[in-house]
Order: C-alpha cells, then sequence, then structure tokens
C-alpha cells in the first residue's frame, strides 16, 4: 500500500515510557505480506519414491499439515509414468518392460502416459482456496502456464501458451502418450506441444505435476508401449538445435520465474517427518512390472 500521504506511529519512548509520535511518509512503508512456499529441489530418484512424494505433498496440504510446496525433480533411470484412469495393460508392454527393468507407476493425476528419461519434472502443490490461483481447474492451469512460460523465456525459447484451435484437428487422438497431444492452455514449442502436465483436485487442496522435454527420442520410447507412433518429428524438445540446457539451466530459470509471476518468495525446505515416513510406507510397492500381472 504505497501513497504520498503521511502516517502517525505513536511508540514508547526511552523515558518513563512517554508516549511520542514519529511520523514517516507513507510511501516507505511495506504493509503487502509476501507469500512464502516451500521449495524443494530433488536429485533423480527412482519412479515409486518420485510419486510417493508428490502424493505424499498433496495430502499434506490437504489436510492443512503443510502449505504451498514447488518440487522439482528428475528420473534416476528409464521410466513411464501413467495416467491414472488408463488402464495399465492396455498401454504398456509389461514384458518387455520387466526384460529391461523400466518401472511402470502410476499417477494419482488424470493424463497420459509419459516416458521419463531426459526430462526434468515439476509438482506444484497449493491450498484451495488460495492466492494467486483462482477457484478453477482451468485457472489453475493458467497461472502455472504463466510461470512455465516466464522461465522457459528467460532462456531464449519460442514458447507459445495459447488455447487449441478448435477448428484444427487434434494430433494424437489414438496414441497413449502425453505428448502425442495438445490440449487447451499447454505450452509448446514451434506448434508442438513442449511440456505435458496433469492436475489433481480436492475440496482443500490441489496438485498438478508435468514434465518438461529436455530431449526425447520417440523411436526409443515406442517399444515400451502398445500402439504408439514413432514419429521422430512429433515431439519437440528443448535441447533442439543443440542448445545444450542442464536440469540446472531450468532450475535457475523457473525458480526466480515462479516468485515473479506469482509474487510469492521461494524457500529450501524438507520433507516433513510424516510426509517422510509416508513415502517410506508406500514408494516400495509402486512398480506396477510388479504388481501387475498381465
Amino acid at each position: 500500500m504505497c501513497g504520498s500521504e503521511n502516517i502517525r506511529i505513536v511508540t514508547p519512548s526511552s523515558r518513563a515510557f512517554n508516549a511520542r509520535s514519529l511520523t514517516f511518509t507513507r510511501r516507505f512503508i511495506q504493509t503487502r505480506r509476501v507469500d512464502t512456499w516451500r521449495l524443494l529441489i530433488d536429485p533423480p530418484g527412482p519412479a515409486g519414491y518420485n510419486m510417493a512424494v508428490d502424493e505424499a505433498l498433496a495430502e499434506s496440504c490437504r489436510t492443512g499439515a503443510s502449505g504451498p510446496t514447488l518440487r522439482l525433480y528428475g528420473w534416476d533411470r528409464l521410466s513411464i509414468s501413467l495416467g491414472y484412469f488408463q488402464r495399465p495393460e492396455e498401454v504398456a508392454d509389461f514384458d518387455r518392460c520387466r526384460e529391461r527393468g523400466i518401472p511402470v507407476v502410476r499417477r494419482t493425476t488424470g493424463g497420459r502416459a509419459v516416458y521419463h528419461h531426459r526430462d526434468v519434472t515439476y509438482s506444484v502443490v497449493a491450498p484451495i482456496p488460495h492466492p494467486p490461483f483462482p477457484p478453477t481447474i482451468r485457472g489453475t492451469y493458467e497461472v502455472v502456464a504463466r510461470a512455465l512460460f516466464t522461465g522457459l523465456a528467460a532462456l531464449g525459447l519460442g514458447v507459445e501458451c495459447h488455447p487449441r484451435d478448435p477448428e484444427r484437428p487434434r494430433r494424437g487422438i489414438g496414441s497413449p502418450l502425453c505428448f502425442d497431444s495438445t490440449s487447451r492452455d499447454e505450452l509448446t514449442l514451434g506448434g508442438k506441444k513442449v511440456i505435458g502436465s496433469a492436475q489433481r483436485r480436492w475440496k482443500t487442496a490441489f496438485l498438478q505435476h508435468g514434465s518438461i522435454l529436455l530431449a526425447h527420442d520417440p523411436a526409443e520410447a515406442a517399444p515400451w508401449f502398445r500402439g504408439a507412433p514413432s514419429d521422430s518429428e512429433s515431439i519437440p524438445v528443448l535441447n533442439a538445435n543443440e542448445r545444450g540446457l542442464t536440469p540446472d539451466d531450468l532450475h535457475r530459470a523457473l525458480i526466480p520465474a515462479w516468485e515473479h509471476t506469482l509474487g510469492i518468495r521461494l524457500l529450501p525446505g524438507n520433507l516433513s517427518p510424516e510426509e517422510t515416513a509416508a513415502v517410506a510406507e508406500t514408494s516400495q510397492s509402486r512398480d506396477l512390472t510388479v504388481t501387475v500381472v498381465v
């Protein structure tokens, strides 16, 4: 709250606590509280651990045990995550995945399958309601997209964020893969989707996470899925034209972009003891190549 008028503050003096007044120009007084978020930057981890952490953060926020959190992380090996409503046996080739030791996990969010290899994943958890997010799922997507857009633009990438043209035929309708289809309000590079995101909402909190492709070879990913195309031109990547971007480059760009776009301050933190216990309890049982019999 800024202005040119003066404000009078009464404080105790050092002599017998007699009240004395101090006058300050109002423009020098900052009354807006900056919202503080927890920031987690994790090294590449196992697929089951990654999903367990995201769900623990969401549960903690949903119950009011923690506040908003931004998490940036990677995957320690080739991994596949499936949308909550996908049928695993119809999407992943479990025999091949078991043979190569590629874990397959189910996300708590919807959407399509993602092949995780050379990507950076973000997740955001926040209460509902919570500024600066609108009360709708689309409004939340738009705010997150603006933060991601700002970060990628700071790296010199010509990304765009705009609604999908309803007159344009939708790509990848029959594909089980996330990056074969572009949905409304998603970021694109060269007219093609560059970040795949999914969201789940409860009454008191939401979780949104997404994959940012640094590099990707569709021909490399296709064998692990059923009915997946291997068109090398269908998926853009941030490291096209030998840009040489690293996960650290993305982290350094996304953190200030997130703070600026949302008007918040990110403070490095850790999982709470309760979150750590929840992750330890569930992370080992999430690999569907072990639990699903096809």
